[in-house]
């Protein structure tokens, strides 16, 4: 479901990935909304399923008689674009989330979470605020799909491993506990593992976005290289596939063409003025 869930309609015909308006790096998603005019005919933009304008999302996962009741319903809740944030597990039986997290009964209206003293709102941006937090990760997504995409998932990955090892020993722990008729621990359990989860996925992301910004910034791509007395780094250019050079060229016809190397190579001038070879001119020659 998480992954049905960030669907952009890969490999289809409905795949917004692959003509003009996906940009260089491939990009399912359109800023100008679903539907846009030119020269009085309409066009639509195809909705994916994971879309950048999500607000929240979850996954809801409910087992039977076999746990206690507090443990049976199981919410896998993320912020922002199911497609790049992480889903944190909460239980129905927990009684506290992280703050990053917390909502109160605000239901992300932005006067009510002022009033509550929340982290971050719409117009407020807050590093103490999940939303935000997995906004600025998934950005360096929308702008840089091919590089970025597969940065961010499988720093997501990682992360559920570790959130689904951490959520086998809470409910171990918890069941035990509530089979032993101790319901208060119980819940404590619950709650305090629903905030670690919290705490664990914003500090993770803000890390992510910290790494996205440095391997990227710039539109180069940083790599590591000891040899580098500078950076300790080395920094290329983005490379485009020839799909996408066609595209530019078929648009902006020889606008960037070079003039014709084949010419340089057998000595051939490159227009009808008088040249001279540099190596005659003083000071370049060896």
């Amino acid at each position: 479901m998480h992954q049905l869930m960030s669907n952009h309609y890969q490999g289809m015909w409905f795949d917004p990935s692959k003509d003009v308006g996906a940009g260089a790096e491939h990009s399912p998603y359109r800023w100008n909304g679903l539907t846009w005019q030119l020269d009085g005919k309409s066009y639509v933009n195809e909705r994916v399923v994971g879309v950048h304008y999500t607000g929240w999302h979850f996954v809801a996962k409910v087992r039977g008689e076999s746990v206690p009741k507090p443990v049976r319903a199981l919410q896998y809740w993320g912020a922002d674009d199911h497609s790049w944030s992480p889903k944190i597990p909460v239980h129905g039986g927990a009684a506290a989330v992280h703050a990053s997290y917390d909502d109160h009964d605000c239901t992300s209206r932005d006067a009510c979470r002022r009033a509550y003293g929340l982290p971050g709102t719409v117009t407020n941006f807050s590093w103490e605020s999940a939303w935000w937090v997995n906004q600025v990760v998934a950005d360096q997504v929308y702008t840089r799909k091919d590089r970025a995409a597969p940065v961010v998932l499988a720093a997501r990955a990682a992360l559920h491993d570790k959130l689904a090892q951490a959520l086998t020993k809470a409910e171990a722990h918890a069941v035990k506990l509530f089979s032993a008729g101790n319901a208060s621990a119980a819940t404590g359990i619950l709650s305090d593992h629903a905030v670690a989860a919290g705490a664990l996925a914003t500090a993770t992301w803000k890390a992510l976005w910290q790494e996205l910004i440095v391997t990227f910034v710039d539109g180069k791509t940083l790599t590591a290289d000891p040899k580098n007395e500078v950076c300790g780094c080395e920094k290329a250019s983005a490379t485009f596939t020839d799909e996408w050079k066609a595209k530019v060229i078929a648009d902006a016809g020889d606008h960037y063409r070079k003039p014709n190397d084949d010419a340089v190579a057998v000595g051939k001038p490159l227009h009808g003025k008088p040249t001279r070879d540099k190596l005659t001119i003083r000071g370049v020659a060896p």
